[in-house]
């Protein structure tokens, strides 16, 4: 990918450094975009700018993230998601307001047929040990109606809701080896908003490092060649920054 048409900045989360941004180039309009949002602690060795630790919780980082890539968009910048550098900055910005989002999942019917097959099949099969049963025949039933899920290490992460309460949501988990399914969290019903954007944020999202990230051996480096960018300092905000947020708004 050639300078001019390299993304200005790669948004990503860890699990360690949370939210963060790295820069493709020393653009002093990025960098001043970057250090509004939030994102002025170095992060090495990603070469990333993230929010330091306590100064902002896991969805308010999420927030300063949307914002700091509408802002760039504004400006005339491409971005990219760090974890998936196909996408587009379109996709980019999208993703954000979805990790947002407290909206119902919208493929939340199929899912819950699929999930419904399923649980009865493994209750046809016997392969439901007897502590799993009655939570097992809900789900077959449709007495509980699974509107995500997510299979990770081969243990499947589910986000339902009885069908009688549609705002009382529980967290299940299930190994569909040995057919045991349980229940992890029973959110209140004032939460069920909170709980669905909960599920995006911790069991939806990718957080898999690209490839070009993965640990591998370090290429022998002169010492004179390592240059560490200069940590950002606290500013004022920029006049093009508080004219970029103010058409944002």
């Amino acid at each position: 990918m050639t300078p001019a048409h390299r993304p200005a900045a790669a948004f990503g989360w860890d699990y360690d450094h949370g939210e963060f941004a790295i820069p493709a180039a020393d653009d002093p309009l990025v960098r001043l975009v970057l250090d509004h949002c939030g994102f002025d602690r170095r992060i090495e060795p990603l070469g990333a700018w993230g929010i330091a630790p306590g100064a902002a919780d896991e969805h308010e980082q999420i927030e300063a993230a949307s914002v700091a890539v509408d802002l760039l968009i504004v400006a005339g910048h491409r971005v990219a998601n760090w974890h998936d550098p196909s996408q587009r900055t379109a996709d980019v910005a999208r993703h954000y307001r979805w990790l947002r989002s407290e909206e119902p999942f919208p493929d939340a019917a199929a899912v819950a047929r699929a999930v419904s097959a399923e649980a009865r099949a493994r209750l046809e099969a016997a392969a439901v040990p007897a502590h799993s049963w009655a939570l097992t025949e809900d789900i077959a039933r449709g007495r509980l109606l699974v509107e995500a899920r997510r299979t990770l290490g081969g243990v499947e992460w589910m986000l339902a809701t009885p069908a009688a309460e549609p705002d009382h949501y529980l967290g299940l988990v299930c190994h569909p080896r040995e057919g045991v399914l349980g229940v992890t969290d029973d959110y209140a019903l004032w939460y069920a908003g909170r709980a669905r954007r909960d599920f995006r944020v911790h069991t939806l999202r990718e957080t898999v490092p690209p490839k070009s990230a993965r640990p591998r051996a370090p290429a022998p480096v002169a010492a004179a060649a390592v240059r560490l960018p200069a940590r950002l300092a606290p500013s004022p905000v920029h006049p093009a920054v508080a004219a970029l947020d103010a058409r944002r708004r």
